[in-house]
């Protein structure tokens, strides 16, 4: 299964007061599993395009590795739900991991702060209703 990096969708352009029938071109985005190792460092958001750059910018970000040569493999599994972005690394590099192992924690953001699997980023959402807001141009 692949996943599209964008999608097309209907809207409507306003200008003063006349309006028109328009489509706009949307990114969208999956559930990317960044695994070090066999290990879940973080689930975030993120178009699926260029996943092994964005795995890569991940583990040096975070100092799971200082040089790109420091990862020995790499692998992308698609799953219903999602993706897993695998990260072999060069032995030293996963045992300093294993030794300050990450707890990602945070008060905002998309929601998926702490998660670490696909599943849990994928569960059932609460029924909102139909009704909401209801916006006007004024």
């Amino acid at each position: 299964m692949a996943f599209p990096a964008s999608c097309s969708r209907p809207g409507r352009a306003v200008q003063g007061d006349r309006s028109r029938a328009i489509r706009r071109a949307l990114p969208e985005e999956v559930p990317v599993a960044i695994v070090c190792d066999g290990t879940t460092q973080a689930v975030m958001m993120a178009s699926p395009g260029d996943i092994e750059d964005f795995a890569c910018g991940f583990a040096l970000t975070e100092r799971i590795v200082t040089a790109l040569d420091q990862i020995e493999g790499f692998e992308t599994l698609t799953h219903d739900r999602g993706i897993e972005a695998r990260l072999w690394l060069r032995a030293d590099r996963g045992e300093k991991l294993g030794a300050r192992r990450r707890f990602m924690a945070g008060p905002v953001g998309c929601g998926l702060c702490g998660i670490d699997s696909l599943d849990e980023a994928t569960r059932p959402l609460p029924h909102v209703g139909t009704t909401g807001p209801v916006l006007s141009r004024a």
